[in-house]
């Protein structure tokens, strides 16, 4: 099949849009596909564009990939493309819409609060965890222990950003998620990072994170749970080909982190690492992927 891969674009998560858009190039060439790069830092998407290929496939982290417009967009052109439902898009990678929305659908997650400046942190509590709505890749998350944290510099920016911010409780823990390939919830991935660090940006990537699959410190039940959560998440807000979800659970009791409605595609990401715990390789899975867009034309 032709397939055009969308990229890059202008966001703080442009390298690792990049350096997935590359590895899924690598897979799909490999199964004889015919691959295309566009990125979008070059130019809009248009249906000139997309017109002479038989799927889009959308590699294209953070808010101008994952945010719903891109879906939407794509939605109008009649292309097949990987991806699902433009509304649900738009509330699960907006992380206090998501918020909202495991409130009103009663799934389990950190208590939380919308905030506009130190003392709105201060009157929270700690130890708390400061985001950015729109923020991806942990990039724009501050863990803060105490008021002294206020002082860090991240913090410091994000509270003169003008961007939509809330905290939430910090809930210490073991850090799983659940990856979803279109209606099926693959094994979960326990997510051990460095001694004293956490799962940032740094050790997403380049850091020296242990990710188990199957997930050893849960029982089997807890494991059940989570991927019925995760699947329900998926399901509601229609994110068609692929998701994965972040957990934490705190003392044996699942709380949702975050969607990612656009997963990394990377050689270390976790989603081709959950499937091949079922025995996908990444070709393979990137292969599923684009001939299941194209058949659900």
């Amino acid at each position: 099949m032709r397939i055009l891969i969308i990229t890059g674009g202008t966001t703080s998560e442009r390298r690792i849009s990049l350096m997935s858009a590359k590895c899924v190039k690598k897979g799909l060439k490999e199964n004889s596909h015919r691959v295309k790069l566009f990125d979008l830092k070059k130019g809009s998407i248009s249906k000139n564009l997309v017109e002479d290929f038989d799927v889009v496939f959308p590699v294209l982290h953070g808010e101008e990939g994952e945010g719903g417009n891109l879906q939407k967009k794509l939605s109008t052109f009649g292309i097949p493309f990987i991806g699902g439902d433009p509304k649900g898009f738009q509330q699960g990678w907006y992380k206090i819409s998501f918020k909202e929305f495991c409130d009103k659908e009663h799934i389990l997650t950190s208590p939380w609060k919308k905030i506009k400046s130190k003392d709105d942190i201060v009157e929270f509590g700690f130890p708390c965890v400061l985001k950015s709505s729109n923020g991806g890749s942990s990039k724009e998350v501050v863990i803060l222990k105490s008021a002294e944290n206020l002082k860090n510099n991240l913090c410091r920016v994000l509270l003169k950003s003008g961007l939509p911010l809330f905290v939430e409780k910090y809930l210490p823990g073991i850090e799983v998620t659940v990856a979803i390939l279109k209606d099926k919830a693959l094994p979960v991935i326990e997510i051990i990072p460095p001694k004293e660090g956490w799962f940032d940006y740094k050790n997403k990537y380049w850091g020296k994170t242990d990710e188990i699959p199957n997930a050893p410190s849960l029982t089997a039940k807890l494991k059940k749970i989570v991927q019925e959560i995760a699947l329900r998440i998926h399901k509601t807000l229609k994110l068609g080909h692929y998701s994965r979800i972040d957990f934490i659970i705190s003392e044996d009791q699942p709380y949702v982190l975050e969607v990612n409605t656009i997963p990394g595609l990377t050689a270390s990401s976790l989603f081709p690492k959950a499937a091949a715990a079922v025995g996908l390789t990444f070709p393979k899975l990137l292969d599923k992927m684009v001939k299941s867009a194209y058949e659900d034309k």
